[in-house]
């Protein structure tokens, strides 16, 4: 059998595309978008936080507010004094922190809580958190959501500068 050299290139051509469609459509069978996964977003994605308030035991709070491109922060009974960047960034670390979904049934000492509100610029209703964190892991109970979330201890810093 003797081809020209256009006919062979047009030979490759639908060649590479017949195992093109081949790899996408094994691809989409072996490998599902719709993966079951345990983690859940603590925020909605590309989400921007608006105010974020922190509400301690004894009548101690702080007050995260978004002012132009700059943060305010607001205290009560609590000495912390942090930069823009590091307001910034606990702010990025509740934009991408993701944890793993727990069991409904789990039971914490409701006095060790610490609740967390915050106000989107995408949402009109107050997202509504309450943290505890433990030796080993930070708990977060979603209240809209109602689920359990766990993260890593080292996050206790990161979404509250408290700790």
């Amino acid at each position: 059998m003797k081809l020209s050299k256009t006919a062979w290139n047009n030979v490759i051509i639908f060649s590479v595309m017949i195992i093109i469609l081949i790899i996408n459509t094994t691809n989409n069978h072996l490998f599902p978008e719709n993966d079951i996964s345990n983690d859940e977003l603590l925020l909605p994605e590309h989400s921007v936080v608006l105010t974020l308030s922190v509400f301690l035991p004894n009548n101690r709070s702080i007050t995260f507010e978004r002012i132009g491109r700059a943060w305010q922060m607001t205290k009560k009974g609590i000495l912390l004094d942090l930069t823009n960047q590091q307001i910034e960034q606990m702010m990025f670390a509740w934009q991408q922190s993701s944890g793993l979904v727990q069991a409904a049934d789990i039971v914490v000492d409701g006095q060790a809580g610490i609740q967390v509100e915050l106000s989107l610029a995408s949402i009109e209703q107050t997202l509504k958190f309450i943290l505890y964190p433990l030796t080993d892991q930070l708990l977060v109970y979603s209240q809209q959501k109602k689920i359990w979330l766990a993260l890593p201890a080292a996050m206790n810093h990161q979404l509250v500068p408290i700790f």
